[in-house]
């Protein structure tokens, strides 16, 4: 079952590029950390609370790239259509019956995060070693 997938980007100071790419994530009981990448910037995606979060080949996410793609921004809500419409048809799938989770679309050149979370993901800048001191 495939759903025609609804987006809306998420404004960040980092403009995307077609080097925008996920270089880390780290996962604990407390948050999500995404560091993404580009030639120009590198950046933290925090997510304080998470439902749960999975990583995909770009080519396995193919229904979203007429709505999202490294043209038109990085980060975007998935309002419809998405992984959380997809474990919403399952009996079992708990959390969106009881908490009505967001959902989040991180993506890069070749691995791209779907987050299931309680409210948009703070995005800072991380230090660069190539920057001028």
């Amino acid at each position: 079952m495939i759903f025609e997938p609804k987006v809306v980007r998420v404004k960040t100071d980092y403009e995307s590029d077609t080097t925008v790419d996920i270089d880390e994530i780290t996962f604990d009981k407390e948050c999500l950390n995404i560091t993404v990448k580009s030639n120009s910037w590198s950046v933290k995606v925090h997510f304080d609370v998470i439902y749960g979060f999975r990583v995909l080949d770009e080519g396995d996410l193919g229904e979203f790239w007429s709505e999202c793609n490294l043209k038109t921004g990085w980060c975007f809500e998935v309002i419809d259509g998405g992984w959380n419409a997809l474990e919403k048809t399952r009996e079992h799938f708990v959390t969106g019956k009881l908490y009505q989770p967001k959902e989040y679309l991180i993506i890069g050149l070749n691995e791209c995060v779907s987050v299931l979370a309680f409210e948009q993901p703070n995005v800072v800048e991380t230090s660069s070693s190539n920057k001028p001191l």
